[in-house]
């Protein structure tokens, strides 16, 4: 099962958060159509997005991930409301290359390190929070460790991984993210940066610890306080009412073109895939409602 365990150790001085979202990303293949190599670029933003999701304080707040790059596979963006809930799209789902092995992707040639990390935070404030860093090396998780660093101000370590079968489901999917507090002492960073060196390949290692476990079993024997576990979910707030909008997006010249050409008009959930199918007396109520408004 899928969840989000976090903890401070060395008494309130490092942050250390291990998650597991091989379900969500499942959730994403199966809605998707995704391929291995899209599959492993959308599952590791979904999963960073989950974890700074699970940050948010305020239930209403919610947050947007923009990958933009110069590789086959296009932007990917999620969106996430507070609690762990994600869902997400990539322009190019059908992108392939020749696997590294072993279950994982080339996600330096897809993605590429050209190309910026976007993160728009709508924290009830006047104005949303927006930081962007550019991609470092393509892989996503040092791009993610870097924006961390540099966009945030939270020196972070990060490993990540989605692995994928040769049927294409995902065998296991998340990661460990450690960032030290301002003013860590130095011999504590030392010893974190030993036990950081221990989560190459933490895709493997989740194959057989929950992410409770991680904590407990590299961390437990430090001072520890554990926060209560979040379970992650693929979850879209798409609704008939949203995807009426678009309809007043494409303007009524061009609604009315579709209507003559198609006699109706459909409009599909970038995020899940959903269909709304929008009749002309539909569209009318759309144009009618809207003129009211203005």
């Amino acid at each position: 099962m899928d969840s989000i365990a976090k903890a401070l150790v060395f008494d309130g001085q490092v942050k250390v958060v291990a998650f597991k979202t091989t379900d969500l990303v499942n959730e994403a293949i199966k809605l998707h159509s995704l391929s291995p190599l899209a599959a492993e670029a959308l599952g590791k933003v979904l999963s960073v997005a989950a974890y700074m999701s699970n940050e948010l304080k305020g239930e209403k707040e919610k947050l947007s991930v923009h990958v933009q790059d110069k590789g086959v596979l296009g932007s990917i963006i999620v969106a996430a409301d507070a609690g762990g809930k994600v869902r997400g799209y990539i322009q190019n789902k059908d992108a392939v290359l020749p696997p590294l092995g072993n279950g994982r992707q080339d996600l330096f040639k897809g993605i590429g390190s050209e190309g910026f990390i976007t993160v728009i935070k709508d924290l009830g404030l006047k104005d949303p929070y927006v930081g962007k860093t550019e991609l470092v090396r393509g892989n996503l998780e040092e791009d993610f460790a870097w924006y961390f660093t540099r966009s945030e101000g939270s020196p972070t370590a990060l490993a990540l991984e989605v692995l994928i079968g040769e049927d294409g489901t995902c065998t296991s999917a998340g990661g460990v993210l450690v960032q030290p507090m301002p003013g860590c002492p130095e011999h504590i960073l030392v010893v974190v940066e030993d036990i950081v060196s221990s989560f190459a390949g933490v895709g493997d290692i989740l194959k057989v610890k929950e992410p409770s476990d991680i904590l407990k079993d590299y961390f437990g024997h430090f001072e520890i306080e554990y926060f209560p576990e979040v379970t992650p979910l693929y979850r879209c707030k798409c609704s008939r009412e949203q995807m009426s909008n678009a309809i007043i997006t494409l303007g009524r010249g061009d609604s009315v073109n579709l209507l003559m050409e198609r006699g109706e008009i459909e409009v599909v959930c970038h995020f899940c895939g959903k269909k709304y199918v929008f009749s002309k007396q539909d569209v009318i109520d759309i144009w009618q409602k809207y003129d009211h408004k203005i």
